[in-house]
């Protein structure tokens, strides 16, 4: 009797710690945000300390009790490339700069490759091989369409499976979306949930155009392949188009009229109208700052078929992978309390500016 009580015992002993620890894990989690500090010349401030950050969530002061940099941190990383027609004057500049900025990064780095023109394409799955990645870059094909927000949503979901909790998306473009499933505020949204840097380069019509690196080909038409979205409110036309378009001089694509989509984003901050041969740098823009990210517009030509300003941008996002911050802090809220909660840094120092993502939700699946 007596071994059977103690049997007893035991096992409701066993199950208390296990219940104990499940409270202490879920207790001890930490909110976390990644910060690039800069200061007024964009130069990266190392050495900070908890106590030059100012945290708020929710507008209430939270306390820092978690502070890296990320020197030596590796980085799972996806590049999302536009392969649509309209980059023919620009992909081989575009692909030998982004195989620079790859040899670059860490050797303990995996990274994508990842293509969009009418579909979604993974080129290259995780690898820490620059020679298979430099391969699957020469082997990229054009196509018409622009998939950008589908694009967006599952390189985000592909980058979970990275090996590293540091992740980062490379997102280049010279369009607007014209094809997806999905519409822009969905994109955004998955953007919002995650958390993972987006870094996105948009080329404008003029980038890389003095310099052709092959013949252009003829335009290929075919069936569009996306489901209707909203128009932006007070675009020029806003109608939907049937996937068929009609290639100008100088590329630009005209779309036919037809009912299976619109070609311009839903949900476009400022609203607005775009064309088929413009960048639609406040849809990169809020994909960017959403994420605690950044965009660029480049607007120079190659030359050479090199472009500066192009590889500028990407040895800044090198430059920048390698000195930001991980600032943790105990919320007085439940983590997974199934709301959205606003954040904010600052920093003590007014000589500096921190950049990071501006909310988080406290749950796996925000409500639709």
């Amino acid at each position: 009797m007596t071994k059977r009580w103690l049997l007893v015992v035991l096992v409701f002993g066993l199950s208390l710690s296990t219940i104990l620890a499940r409270q202490i894990t879920v207790d001890v989690k930490l909110v976390t945000l990644v910060a690039t500090v800069t200061d007024s010349a964009g130069r990266h401030i190392p050495n900070l300390k908890p106590q030059d950050f100012i945290v708020e969530e929710d507008g209430t002061p939270q306390t820092v009790t978690l502070l890296e940099q990320s020197y030596d941190v590796p980085v799972s990383m996806g590049v999302v490339l536009d392969t649509s027609t309209s980059m023919e004057l620009k992909i081989n500049t575009a692909t030998s700069s982004i195989d620079q900025f790859l040899q670059t990064l860490e050797p303990e780095d995996d990274i994508f490759l990842m293509s969009f023109a009418g579909g979604v394409k993974l080129e290259q799955d995780f690898t820490s091989d620059r020679r298979k990645l430099t391969s699957s870059l020469r082997r990229v094909q054009l196509s018409s369409g622009t998939s950008l927000y589908d694009a967006v949503e599952k390189s985000l979901r592909k980058v979970r499976e990275g090996q590293h909790e540091k992740k980062a998306i490379l997102l280049v473009t010279d369009g607007v979306d014209t094809t997806s499933l999905i519409s822009f505020d969905e994109a955004l949204r998955s953007v919002r949930v995650s958390e993972v840097l987006v870094y996105s380069l948009g080329i404008s019509p003029g980038g890389f155009s003095s310099v052709p690196t092959r013949s252009p080909s003829p335009p290929v038409s075919q069936p569009g392949q996306g489901g209707p979205t909203i128009g932006i409110p007070g675009g020029p036309t806003g109608g939907p188009t049937n996937g068929s378009v009609i290639t100008l001089p100088g590329g630009i694509q005209i779309p036919l009229p037809g009912p299976s989509r619109r070609q311009f984003p839903t949900g476009n901050p400022g609203g607005g109208g775009s064309n088929l041969d413009s960048v639609d740098m406040k849809v990169l823009n809020s994909i960017a700052s959403s994420s605690g990210g950044k965009a660029w517009l480049i607007t120079s030509n190659s030359v050479n078929g090199t472009n500066p300003q192009l590889e500028n941008a990407l040895d800044e996002i090198s430059a920048e992978l390698r000195s930001q911050y991980t600032i943790g802090y105990h919320p007085t809220h439940p983590l997974n309390d199934g709301k959205w909660h606003r954040v904010e840094v600052r920093m003590k120092d007014p000589r500096y500016t921190a950049r990071s993502r501006k909310e988080y939700f406290g749950g796996e699946n925000p409500g639709r």
